[in-house]
C-alpha cells in the first residue's frame, strides 16, 4: 500500500528571504493595532496616582512601541508557513533538531548523523510550495540519495523508536516505499551506484552501497567500533562488505569512472602517529583500494562530492587540521583530470566552518554552513566555486539542515563488472617491482630487500583492546622477494593486511599502509610507493615464473616475544648495567628510594621500560621528547637496536629520524657484546610487533 507523505511542515525560511511587501505590510499593521493600544492604555496609567511614578514621555512611549512592533513582526513573521520560491531545483536534506544555544553535533564517525541520538527527518523543498516533511510516520529519516533519473530516493528509516535503521526507496512520483535491507542491521547513508555486470549474467542491475558500524571489531587507533561501506542489489541480495580496514571508513562518493572515493582513519606510525582522514578509491566490488589524494591538502579530509564536467569535472570535499565534532571544516578541490597536481582551498573562513557539500546541474555547490564557534544552526545555502561566496537558502533555527541533494536528473557513471568470488577465502597479491618507489636516488639499491612480511590487523574487541603496543597486528608469514624485485602471494581475503620490505640484515626498511585483497581476484601494484601517474614498462615479471606461494587465513608466523626470548638476552646482557642507580633506563625497580639498589626483576617491569615511550604520539613525533627505547613494528627507528649495534639505522625517508643521537654498545672489555643471533632476536621481536608474551598475546601486563 503506497505511503503517503504529509504535505505540511513547520519548518520556516529564513526572515531575510521574506518579499518587501510582506514585510512592510505585518510592520503597518501591527503598528496600527499599537497605536490604537496605547491611546487607550496611556491615559488609564496617568489615573494611577498610587504608583507614584513621572508619566512617560511620548518619545518613550514611541521607542517602546517600535521595539515591540519589531518584535511582534518578526515573531509573525518566523512562524508563518513559509513557501520556498527561490531554488534552483527541488532539494531534499535533512533537519537534525537543536537541543540548546551553541549545540553542536558530535559523532564518532564525523560527517554522518551516527550515534546522533535526537530527532531527525527527510524534508523536500520544492520551488513556490510549502516544505514537505518526507514519511511523517516513520520515528526518523534521514540521509536520502537521488537515483539518476532524478524520480527515486534511497534514504535511512527507522519506523519506530526500538527498530534498527535499515534502507528504503522512495517513489517520488507515486509516493511507494519499499524496502531493500532488512537481516543487515543498522545500516545508513546509502546511495546509489552505476550498473554492474558479469558475463554470465543477461543483463546488467543496479546496486546501492551503505555505511555500517560493526560492534564485533574494534579499532585500536581511533578507540571507536570499526565502521565499513558495504553493497548490495535493490532487492537487498548479495550484501558485501567493500572495504576492510582496521579503523572506521566513512561514506563517499561515486566518480564519473565508477568507483567509490571514501574518507578513511590512517595513521603513517611511527613517523607520523597522529590520526588523520585520507580520502582513497575502491571499485564498486570492493577490489583496488588506492590512495586517491596522498599527502595532499589538510590532515582531515572527508564528504566528497563530484562535480561531473568531462575531464574538467572537480572533487570537492570538506578538509580541516583540527577535527570538529559533526567533521565540520573548510572547502577544498582536486580537478578529476589530475587530482595528485591541483589541489586548491576554495574557503578560508575563520568564522564559518562547511558540511555535506553536493553539486547543483549548473555545477554550483549546495552546502551547509554553521559559526566556527556554534551558536546557532547549520543553514543550508549555495556556494559559487568562481565567485567563492556563499548565499543563504533555508534556514530553520530549530533545526540543523545537513546533507542536501538536488532532486534533478544527474549523469550515470560507467558501468563495472567484477570477479570477486565472496566464497574464496584468499586473493593474489603481487608487485611487479619494490624498487620502483618514491625514494629516488635515496632509496634501497637493487638486490637488497630479501623477504615480504605480511601483517594482519587485529581488530576484535576482546583482545585489541587489551593488546600491548598501541597498533595490535600478527604476522601471518613470509615468502621471498625475486631479484628484480617482483614478488606474488595468495594471502587471506577480506582482512586489513599490511606488508613489509626486510632487507639483507633482515630489518624492516618500509612499512605499507593498511589494504584488503577480496576473494578470487588478482590484485596487483606496480611498486611500493611508485609515481601513480606514471605508467610501468611492459615486462614479465620473474615472480610470475613460478608458483605463487600460499598464506593460509589460519596462519601465523611463530614470532620472538619478550618473555621467552627476549627477557633471557636483557638477564645475561644487560641488568649489570641498567639497574639503580646505574645506568638509565632501569630494567628492575629499586627497593627504596633512600637506600638505591635494584630488587627482584622482572619481565614486566622491563618490558615497560622500553616499550611504555613509544606508545605515546609524542614521544615519537618529537626530537626532543622521552627517549624511545622500542618503536613496535620499526626496529630501525628503535634506540634498543641503534645501542646494541652502535649504529643510527633509520633511513633517509624516516624524516628526522636519522639526525637523533644515540648511546653506542659500551667500549669496554668487561661489556660483552651481543651475539649476531641474539640482535636478529631483537630485530625480529621489534619489527614483528614487540609482542610481550605469544602464549598470552593479549593480557594486559
Amino acid at each position: 500500500m503506497p505511503i503517503c507523505c504529509n504535505q505540511e511542515g513547520p519548518a520556516v525560511k529564513s526572515l531575510f528571504t521574506l518579499s518587501p511587501f510582506t514585510m512592510v505590510n505585518a510592520l503597518f499593521v501591527n503598528w496600527v493595532s499599537f497605536v490604537m493600544i496605547s491611546g487607550w492604555v496611556r491615559p488609564i496609567w496617568k489615573r494611577q496616582h498610587i504608583f507614584q511614578t513621572r508619566v512617560l514621555p511620548l518619545p518613550c512611549w514611541s521607542l517602546i512601541s517600535g521595539v515591540a512592533v519589531f518584535v511582534i513582526t518578526v515573531g509573525q513573521l518566523r512562524a508563518a508557513p513559509p513557501s520556498v520560491d527561490n531554488l534552483p531545483c527541488p532539494i531534499v536534506l535533512t533537519q537534525v533538531a537543536v537541543e540548546g544555544s551553541g549545540d553542536l553535533i558530535a559523532t564518532p564517525y564525523p560527517g554522518t548523523l551516527v550515534g546522533v541520538n535526537r530527532p531527525c527527518r527527510l524534508v523536500l523543498l520544492q520551488p513556490g510550495r510549502e516544505p514537505e516533511i518526507l514519511l511523517p510516520s516513520f520515528f526518523a529519516t534521514a540521509e536520502a540519495d537521488v537515483f539518476f533519473d532524478g524520480k527515486k530516493l534511497l534514504l535511512a528509516g527507522k519506523p519506530e523508536a526500538n527498530a534498527p535503521w535499515n534502507i528504503y526507496e522512495l517513489d517520488l512520483e507515486t509516493r511507494t516505499l519499499r524496502q531493500i535491507t532488512r537481516e543487515a542491521r543498522d545500516c545508513r547513508s546509502p546511495s546509489y551506484q552505476s550498473t554492474q555486470y558479469i558475463l554470465d549474467a543477461p543483463l546488467p542491475w543496479f546496486q546501492i552501497t551503505l555505511f555500517r558500524v560493526l560492534s564485533e571489531e574494534a579499532s585500536a587507533l581511533t578507540g571507536t567500533a570499526v565502521s565499513s561501506l558495504f553493497s548490495c542489489r535493490m532487492d537487498g541480495s548479495h550484501f558485501r562488505r567493500l572495504t576492510v580496514s582496521h579503523a572506521p571508513d566513512l561514506p563517499g562518493t561515486l566518480l564519473p569512472d565508477g568507483r567509490i572515493v571514501f574518507a578513511s582513519f590512517r595513521s603513517s606510525y611511527p613517523h607520523d602517529p597522529q590520526v588523520r582522514l585520507d580520502l582513497l578509491a575502491v571499485n564498486t566490488d570492493g577490489t583496488d583500494p588506492a590512495n586517491f589524494l596522498p599527502g595532499i591538502g589538510a590532515r582531515y579530509k572527508l564528504m566528497p562530492t563530484v562535480i561531473p564536467h568531462g575531464l574538467l569535472g572537480k572533487l570537492v570535499f570538506i578538509e580541516s587540521d583540527e577535527l570538529t565534532p559533526d567533521g565540520a571544516g573548510q572547502i577544498a578541490c582536486v580537478d578529476l583530470r589530475r587530482p595528485l597536481r591541483t589541489y586548491q582551498r576554495l574557503t578560508e573562513d575563520r568564522a564559518w566552518v562547511y558540511h555535506s557539500p553536493c553539486a547543483l546541474p549548473d555545477g554550483r555547490l549546495l552546502v551547509s554552513r554553521r559559526p566556527r564557534t556554534g551558536g546557532s544552526s547549520f543553514a543550508l545555502g549555495i556556494f559559487d566555486l568562481e565567485a567563492r561566496a556563499w548565499t543563504p537558502l533555508f534556514d530553520d533555527p530549530r533545526y540543523h539542515e545537513l546533507l542536501a541533494k538536488p532532486v534533478a536528473p544527474r549523469l550515470l557513471p560507467d558501468g563495472r563488472s567484477s570477479g570477486v568470488d565472496d566464497n574464496a577465502s584468499c586473493g593474489t597479491l603481487y608487485c611487479l617491482s619494490v624498487y620502483d618507489n618514491d625514494l629516488g636516488d635515496q632509496g634501497f639499491p637493487k638486490g637488497s630487500i630479501k623477504k615480504l612480511r605480511v601483517l594482519q590487523a587485529i581488530t576484535d574487541p576482546k583482545t585489541a583492546a587489551n593488546r600491548q603496543p598501541r597498533f595490535p597486528f600478527r604476522v601471518l608469514g613470509e615468502i621471498p622477494i625475486y631479484p628484480d624485485g617482483s614478488f606474488q602471494v595468495e594471502v587471506p581475503s577480506d582482512v586489513p593486511l599490511a606488508l613489509q620490505l626486510i632487507d639483507e640484515q633482515g630489518i624492516n626498511v618500509r612499512t605499507s599502509g593498511w589494504f584488503w585483497v577480496k576473494g578470487g581476484v588478482h590484485q596487483g601494484c606496480i611498486g611500493c610507493h611508485e609515481d601513480p601517474e606514471r605508467v610501468p614498462f611492459n615486462r614479465m615479471a620473474d615472480a610470475l615464473w613460478e608458483d605463487r606461494p600460499r598464506i593460509e587465513p589460519s596462519a601465523s608466523l611463530t614470532v620472538p616475544d619478550f618473555v621467552h626470548d627476549v627477557w633471557p638476552i636483557i638477564q645475561r646482557s644487560c641488568l649489570n648495567c641498567h639497574t639503580p642507580p646505574r645506568t638509565r633506563p632501569w630494567l628492575a625497580p629499586s627497593a627504596d628510594p633512600a637506600h638505591p639498589g635494584p630488587v627482584s626483576a622482572s619481565p614486566a617491569f622491563s618490558y615497560a621500560q622500553l616499550v611504555r615511550s613509544a606508545d605515546t604520539p609524542s614521544s615519537a613525533e618529537a626530537a626532543d621528547a622521552a627517549p624511545v627505547y622500542v618503536v613496535p613494528g620499526a626496529a630501525r627507528l628503535s634506540s634498543l637496536v641503534w645501542h646494541v649495534m652502535s649504529k643510527n639505522l633509520a633511513k633517509p625517508w624516516d624524516g628526522e629520524w636519522p639526525s637523533r643521537p644515540y648511546k653506542p654498545w659500551p667500549n669496554d672489555p668487561e661489556v660483552q657484546p651481543l651475539s649476531q643471533k641474539d640482535v636478529q632476536i631483537m630485530i625480529e621481536w621489534i619489527d614483528t610487533g614487540a609482542l610481550y608474551d605469544r602464549q598470552h598475546p593479549f593480557a594486559i601486563q
